[in-house]
């Protein structure tokens, strides 16, 4: 018998198992490249559909369409990106992270996935872990202005106030004409207790930024408490014009400036208003009350205490205005009485101390009014005015003026 045919089939067999062993042929590769090809056309169509419903808020279609992208294609960062900035759109932290997470696994120096994931530490209050990422995201992409805005805020968070200052004013010739560094710094130097510089940032972001009404009024607040207050009175106005509305607020803010500037007949007017537009707010009333000390109107001042002492009968103000009042009319048992009352309910205050003290060494009783003056001290113990008088009484000189509101304060 021929062994041919035998020969044949081992070698068939041979032939057969040695191709399944080698690497594909030329045609074979070409359609796993076609196919290869195909998957990631058609996951970018799918991506960008999960991007498009992701900006109109159609958020359970952007994570069904980002999913299937993220299936075919793991190896794919910005898939990642977009599956965890839909997570953290949609409140759900845990998987948003681990999506950031497998995108920096990716790229390391994915500076989005830095940004986003510094998001989510920031939301879980861990403030150290925010920092590194938004700090890395800068790093990475230094021309970002928000970048540095988080990296700089995170520092702020971390009281490291002096460092956020000196990260944003080195870029701030780079970024001329970005109001948001020139705000933030302006809330630093608030931070640091120093207003004017915080007015003067704010003010330079506000002209970068005329339409920010928010920011306009950041501004206005910030002059009055660095006494820039004929600043204070045009940006006020400037935001009252372009609001548009009767707010009792800026109404307020405009009235302080004006006494400020001793603009008091202004100022009483805008008051008055107040106490129409918001007949039951103390702080208008109080406001009023010492304007009208200011101006010696003796007639205003006992109808401010008088409702001061209705609205808020817990508070001094009413009472001392009251006193003052009756003093100024010659009635001082009634004027005693009255601060008295007025003292007892403030005795952390030195003011009310004060003019009690005055009011009983003019009736005579100097014992009393070094008492009541010790206790001015005992409440204020720098409060110089205190401290003159006890010296003035003390060496046995009759004092027998009330002090105006600006010498007792």
């Amino acid at each position: 018998m021929s062994t041919r045919p035998l020969l044949i089939v081992l070698l068939i067999a041979v032939g057969g198992w040695n191709a399944g062993c080698a690497t594909p042929s030329y045609g074979e590769q070409a359609r796993i490249d076609a196919r290869r090809r195909m998957n990631i056309v058609n996951a970018e169509l799918t991506y960008d559909q999960a991007e498009q419903a992701f900006k109109t808020g159609q958020f359970d279609d952007a994570l069904k369409n980002i999913n299937r992208c993220v299936e075919v294609m793991p190896d794919r960062p910005k898939f990642h990106l977009l599956q965890g900035r839909i997570h953290l759109e949609t409140h759900r932290l845990d998987k948003s992270i681990e999506s950031f997470q497998a995108a920096l696994e990716q790229q390391r120096d994915y500076a989005e996935a830095h940004y986003f994931s510094g998001i989510v530490y920031q939301r879980w209050s861990d403030d150290e872990k925010a920092h590194e990422h938004y700090r890395a995201a800068y790093e990475l992409e230094p021309s970002a202005v928000g970048y540095l805005l988080a990296a700089a805020e995170s520092m702020v968070a971390l009281s490291r106030v002096d460092e956020a200052k000196r990260l944003v004013e080195q870029k701030l010739d780079y970024f001329e004409h970005i109001p948001a560094l020139r705000q933030l710094l302006g809330q630093i130097a608030l931070l640091q207790d120093d207003p004017e510089t915080a007015a003067t940032y704010l003010a330079e972001a506000s002209r970068f930024n005329p339409d920010n009404l928010m920011l306009l009024e950041e501004v206005a607040h910030t002059q009055f408490a660095a006494g820039l207050y004929l600043k204070c009175l045009d940006s006020t106005r400037e935001l009252r014009r372009a609001i548009h509305e009767q707010r009792p607020d800026l109404v307020h803010l405009e009235a302080r400036c004006l006494a400020q500037l001793q603009r008091f007949e202004d100022a009483r007017e805008a008051y008055l208003q107040l106490t129409r537009l918001t007949p039951r707010d103390v702080e208008v009333w109080v406001d009023l009350g010492v304007l009208a000390w200011e101006m010696d109107d003796f007639h205003r001042m006992a109808l401010c205490g008088a409702r001061l002492a209705t609205l808020a009968p817990q508070r001094y103000e009413g009472y001392l205005l009251k006193g003052i009042n009756e003093r100024h009319h010659g009635n001082l048992p009634e004027a005693i009485a009255l601060l008295k009352r007025a003292a007892s309910l403030a005795p952390d205050t030195a003011l009310p101390q004060l003019v009690l003290g005055r009011v009983l060494d003019e009736a005579g009783d100097r014992k009393s009014a070094l008492a009541a003056v010790r206790r001015a001290i005992q409440a204020e113990p720098e409060n110089g005015d205190a401290n003159l008088m006890y010296v003035e009484l003390s060496q046995d000189h009759t004092l027998v003026t009330v002090p105006s509101q600006e010498q007792a304060h």
